[in-house]
């Protein structure tokens, strides 16, 4: 957006406005897209907690999985349309429900580009695919996003002691959100962004990094939207 309003300013004359700007946006974009800055930023959203207890996750009834994304648009294979975070909830989640013999919920309506499509389905479809038995999935083809999700599950499983499958940027906000509908859950993390890594280090711009810092920032407006607006 500076280099954008800086090109602008060039084009009227403003010469020295727009080189203030250009500066200031190439340092901003050189700072975001460092893996270090990424890092830190990360940190306290997916690092603030240690790795789920393995010894509250054997208490688990059922293992609850909220949606992420699935790509109706385009011609696709299968395995394209799902989103990486999709497939590594889904995948703990069939790990854990071999391990421990208990059942998967998946929650999500029609919030992809094709609204015809349930989330929740296709998931179901992903798990049976992943060698899930049939009756150990229970879809609910409701939520839009993570606190109307959270509402459905809370509906029809509220009183079991259930394990959350959720990525490890988003397991603060919805840990809280799961806390205030007084849902006893464990939270398993997947899909770090980050490798926690706190010691400051240089090197050259990434565009990788440069998407972890959007996704940090990202979830820290969710965050700040969540306790003005919802809680």
């Amino acid at each position: 957006m500076l280099m954008t309003a800086s090109l602008i300013l060039l084009k009227v004359k403003k010469e020295k406005i727009a080189k203030r700007l250009f500066v200031s946006g190439s340092l901003i974009l050189f700072i975001f897209s460092q893996p270090w800055v990424a890092n830190v930023l990360l940190y306290p959203l997916e690092h603030h907690e240690k790795l789920y207890d393995s010894s509250k996750i054997s208490r688990g009834e059922i293992i609850f999985v909220p949606a992420c994304y699935y790509q109706t648009r385009y011609d696709l294979p299968e395995v394209s349309r799902w989103h990486e975070c999709s497939m590594q909830r889904l995948i703990q989640a069939k790990i854990l429900s071999d391990e421990l013999g208990i059942p998967i919920i998946v929650t999500g309506g029609s919030f992809l580009s094709d609204k015809n499509v349930k989330y929740s389905e296709k998931a179901k479809q992903f798990l049976e695919v992943l060698g899930v038995q049939p009756n150990r999935i229970i879809s609910v083809p409701e939520g839009t996003d993570s606190q109307s999700e959270v509402n459905a599950l809370k509906r029809r499983f509220n009183r079991l002691s259930i394990i959350t499958i959720t990525s490890a940027t988003h397991q603060f906000r919805l840990s809280q959100i799961l806390k205030n509908a007084h849902i006893n859950s464990n939270v398993v993390q997947v899909d770090f962004q980050s490798s926690g890594e706190l010691k400051p280090f240089l090197t050259s711009p990434s565009i990788l990094a440069l998407e972890r810092t959007r996704r940090a920032i990202y979830e820290y407006m969710a965050i700040a939207k969540y306790y003005v607006l919802e809680k």
